[in-house]
């Protein structure tokens, strides 16, 4: 249950969960979506590396946030951090990725791990956050909506050389008591 679910800072010793959080997800949300061959080139290792390179870079501008069962098990994560380009106006932080494992949705982890970032964010100075969900993804853009996102717009990207739309939505971190 939720309530026994704490929300903090990721550490280097916390990156293997996240990379099982990352990849069990993706496999579960994105059968049939994304080509099957990325699914399953996808490896806790290579996922653990990737996310230990960019903490250990004192540049990386990101914040990682994950969210741990009562037994100290990661089962949530969500990184935030400044827009990455997205063309539009007045958005300049990012929602860059939200995650929880499946059999944990829907008991309020991921809106936990998006105030979280919300409020670090608006703390730091940021006005506007936007977030790209797959168009065919209908669990992720109903949270975005349910929590206030306003459809800002969409683009094509290539993802194992199948070509999907992304959506974005954005949020006003402005005035909020996340």
């Amino acid at each position: 249950e939720a309530s026994v679910v704490r929300i903090r800072r990721a550490g280097l010793e916390d990156l293997p969960g996240v990379a099982r959080v990352l990849v069990d997800t993706w496999r579960a949300t994105y059968r049939g979506v994304v080509p099957e061959a990325f699914l399953e080139g996808l490896s806790y290792e290579g996922q653990a590396e990737r996310w230990a390179q960019r903490l250990k870079t004192p540049t990386w501008p990101g914040r990682l946030f994950v969210a741990e069962s009562e037994s100290g098990e990661v089962v949530g994560f969500a990184t935030f951090g400044p827009d990455r380009a997205s063309g539009f106006p007045g958005y300049t932080a990012e929602l860059w990725a939200i995650y929880v494992l499946p059999t944990w949705q829907r008991k309020g982890l991921g809106r936990a791990l998006f105030h979280e970032g919300a409020r670090l964010l608006q703390a730091e100075g940021y006005g506007r956050m936007r977030v790209w969900v797959l168009k065919e993804n209908p669990k992720g853009r109903g949270f975005y909506e349910h929590l206030g996102g306003v459809l800002l717009g969409e683009r094509e990207i290539e993802l194992g050389g199948a070509k999907l739309w992304e959506v974005a939505y954005g949020f006003d971190l402005g005035g909020h008591k996340w």
